[in-house]
Protein backbone atom coordinates (compact mmCIF):
# COMPACT_ATOMS: atom_id res chain seq x y z
CA UNK A 1 0.00 0.00 0.00
CA UNK A 2 1.40 3.43 -0.67
CA UNK A 3 0.17 6.42 0.57
CA UNK A 4 -0.12 10.02 -0.76
CA UNK A 5 -1.24 12.72 1.50
CA UNK A 6 -1.61 16.09 -0.14
CA UNK A 7 -4.52 18.95 -0.71
CA UNK A 8 -4.48 19.30 -4.42
CA UNK A 9 -2.29 17.61 -6.45
CA UNK A 10 -2.82 13.94 -7.37
CA UNK A 11 -0.98 10.95 -6.81
CA UNK A 12 1.16 8.98 -8.70
CA UNK A 13 -0.43 5.60 -10.01
CA UNK A 14 -0.81 2.91 -7.70
CA UNK A 15 -1.00 5.38 -4.62
CA UNK A 16 -3.54 5.99 -2.76
CA UNK A 17 -4.45 9.97 -2.05
CA UNK A 18 -5.42 11.10 1.24
CA UNK A 19 -6.48 14.74 2.17
CA UNK A 20 -6.31 15.12 5.56
CA UNK A 21 -3.74 14.11 8.57
CA UNK A 22 -6.86 12.19 10.74
CA UNK A 23 -7.83 10.12 7.93
CA UNK A 24 -3.52 8.90 7.07
CA UNK A 25 -3.73 8.17 11.09
CA UNK A 26 -6.62 5.92 10.12
CA UNK A 27 -5.66 4.17 7.61
CA UNK A 28 -1.61 3.64 9.27
CA UNK A 29 -3.39 2.44 12.66
CA UNK A 30 -5.37 -0.04 10.44
CA UNK A 31 -3.21 -0.78 7.61
CA UNK A 32 0.69 -0.07 8.94
CA UNK A 33 2.69 -3.56 8.50
CA UNK A 34 1.35 -3.22 4.80
CA UNK A 35 2.20 0.13 4.11
CA UNK A 36 5.37 0.32 1.70
CA UNK A 37 5.46 3.95 0.77
CA UNK A 38 4.37 7.41 2.84
CA UNK A 39 4.57 10.57 0.54
CA UNK A 40 3.88 13.49 2.48
CA UNK A 41 2.90 16.77 1.71
CA UNK A 42 3.26 19.40 4.35
CA UNK A 43 0.91 22.79 3.97
CA UNK A 44 -2.57 20.73 3.52
CA UNK A 45 -4.62 23.68 2.45
CA UNK A 46 -8.34 23.56 3.83
CA UNK A 47 -7.56 20.11 5.40
CA UNK A 48 -5.11 21.18 7.32
CA UNK A 49 -8.05 21.92 9.70
CA UNK A 50 -8.51 17.75 9.99
CA UNK A 51 -5.53 16.90 11.99
CA UNK A 52 -3.07 19.74 11.36
CA UNK A 53 0.20 19.39 7.95
CA UNK A 54 2.31 16.69 7.08
CA UNK A 55 5.14 17.84 10.28
CA UNK A 56 2.41 17.43 12.53
CA UNK A 57 1.60 13.36 11.49
CA UNK A 58 5.13 12.25 10.78
CA UNK A 59 5.58 13.46 14.74
CA UNK A 60 2.44 11.73 15.75
CA UNK A 61 3.44 8.86 13.98
CA UNK A 62 6.98 8.73 15.96
CA UNK A 63 5.82 9.00 19.21
CA UNK A 64 3.11 6.49 18.03
CA UNK A 65 5.84 4.32 16.68
CA UNK A 66 8.28 4.41 19.23
CA UNK A 67 4.85 3.62 21.83
CA UNK A 68 3.88 0.41 20.30
CA UNK A 69 0.53 2.18 19.59
CA UNK A 70 1.43 1.61 16.08
CA UNK A 71 3.26 -1.18 13.88
CA UNK A 72 4.79 -0.08 10.55
CA UNK A 73 6.83 -2.59 7.99
CA UNK A 74 10.71 -1.55 9.34
CA UNK A 75 11.14 -1.19 4.76
CA UNK A 76 8.62 1.72 4.67
CA UNK A 77 9.30 4.16 2.45
CA UNK A 78 8.63 7.59 4.40
CA UNK A 79 8.99 10.57 1.85
CA UNK A 80 7.88 14.05 1.79
CA UNK A 81 7.45 15.93 -1.36
CA UNK A 82 6.36 19.17 0.13
CA UNK A 83 7.13 22.32 -1.61
CA UNK A 84 8.20 23.60 1.36
CA UNK A 85 11.90 22.66 1.48
CA UNK A 86 12.33 22.94 5.46
CA UNK A 87 9.49 21.36 6.14
CA UNK A 88 10.07 18.59 3.58
CA UNK A 89 13.68 18.30 5.30
CA UNK A 90 12.38 17.81 8.98
CA UNK A 91 9.60 14.93 7.45
CA UNK A 92 12.37 13.06 6.15
CA UNK A 93 14.48 13.56 9.01
CA UNK A 94 11.73 12.24 11.19
CA UNK A 95 10.96 9.67 8.97
CA UNK A 96 15.06 8.33 8.98
CA UNK A 97 14.76 8.16 12.33
CA UNK A 98 11.82 6.39 12.70
CA UNK A 99 13.15 3.96 10.07
CA UNK A 100 16.23 3.87 12.28
CA UNK A 101 14.24 2.46 14.90
CA UNK A 102 11.83 0.21 13.60
CA UNK A 103 15.42 -2.08 11.98
CA UNK A 104 16.84 -1.85 15.57
CA UNK A 105 14.48 -3.71 16.84
CA UNK A 106 14.23 -6.63 14.27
Amino acid sequence: MKLFLDDWREPPPDYILVRSVNELKKLVKRFGPQIEVLDLDNHLGPYQSLGGTGLDFIKWLEEAVYLGEVELNPDVKIVSHSSDPLARELIEEVGASIKAYLRSRR
